[in-house]
């Protein structure tokens, strides 16, 4: 398998898997939870949105988690916005990027945020206005690149004219979102094959959700066509409301452990990875679908069993 020497992890679970937990996470919570993904040393955190409050309730507190994180050198601190409006709060706010969404189906793109594409883009480039100036990166993501939970297959000629719009306005970061899990390994080698291809230059990311328990190889194809930037989220927290169906990201520290295995390297401290989402665990108070929390590393020995180890000294 041809994979490269290191990846580029970004966290999204304290925005992707906070904003449709139940009940509000209190800031302070929120803030712990940063800090110790950034003390695990993630290279990347997308910690919160700023969307109107009555919109996404839980991330009402944008700006305190902000102003309340301990930043660390080496950690890049971004956040979601869906027009100009929360550009401006984010740049005041002092994030180090801007993430920015659209989907690849017109369908979804109105259940998720009332807008065509086309208007969504007009957005986001009214959002790179505000971010240019600031020198704040912008990221664009593309939801459903791979199959929308209404209109099923997207046809690649329909993503790569949504890429084709967003690198027109400016676009130097794509990332690709399997929303609600429909991809399997082949199809995002062949569609990242095929863009790649065509956009030279562009910063490729892969948001996977494990909805049908592909993340991992659709990473794992995506990583050998070139592809060495990946969101998680710690404990596998997430899922899209606006798409039915849709489980969580991959696993954070599942996807660190793999990677680990295999040579490939992250940065990232996988110990205090796991500690940080076992705190997560008690935080929402549920078990999350992560399995190395739950298994442990690879690494792992157990104590022999007393009759076997009698025998073996025998």
């Amino acid at each position: 398998m041809k994979v490269p020497e290191r990846v580029t992890i970004c966290e999204v679970g304290t925005r992707d898997g906070f904003q449709i937990e139940p009940d509000f996470i209190p800031t302070e919570l929120k803030v712990e939870v940063v800090n110790l993904l950034a003390e695990a040393a993630v290279p990347r955190i997308e910690v919160t949105s700023f969307v109107h409050p009555k919109v996404v309730p839980q991330l009402r507190d944008a700006e305190e988690v902000m102003a309340k994180i301990r930043r660390r050198p080496g950690t890049r601190y971004a956040a979601l916005v869906p027009n100009d409006k929360g550009a401006v709060r984010a740049v005041d706010a002092g994030v180090d990027a801007i993430h920015t969404v659209v989907s690849a189906s017109e369908s979804h793109n109105l259940a998720n945020v009332n807008m065509t594409i086309g208007e969504s883009i007009q957005k986001i480039a009214a959002v790179m206005r505000v971010a240019e100036p600031a020198k704040v990166d912008v990221g664009c993501g593309i939801s459903t690149s791979f199959g929308c939970p209404f209109e099923g297959d997207v046809p690649l000629s329909h993503l790569e004219s949504v890429v084709r719009r967003l690198v027109d306005i400016g676009a130097r970061a794509v990332g690709l979102a399997d929303t609600t899990g429909m991809a399997n390994p082949r199809q995002v080698a062949r569609v990242f094959d095929h863009l790649i291809a065509r956009f030279p230059g562009v910063e490729w990311t892969l948001h996977t959700h494990d909805t049908r328990a592909m993340a991992i190889p659709n990473i794992l194809a995506a990583m050998e066509c070139g592809v060495t930037h990946f969101d998680s989220s710690i404990g596998g927290l997430g899922g899209c409301p606006f798409a039915p169906g849709a489980s969580g990201n991959v696993s954070s520290e599942d996807l660190v452990h793999c990677l680990g295995a295999m040579g490939v390297e992250t940065g990232i401290d996988l110990d205090k990875l796991i500690a940080a989402a076992r705190r997560v665990q008690a935080i929402v108070g549920r078990t999350l679908p992560g399995q190395i929390v739950k298994a442990g590393k690879a690494t792992r020995r157990y104590p022999l069993p007393d009759t076997v180890a009698a025998r073996l000294r025998a």
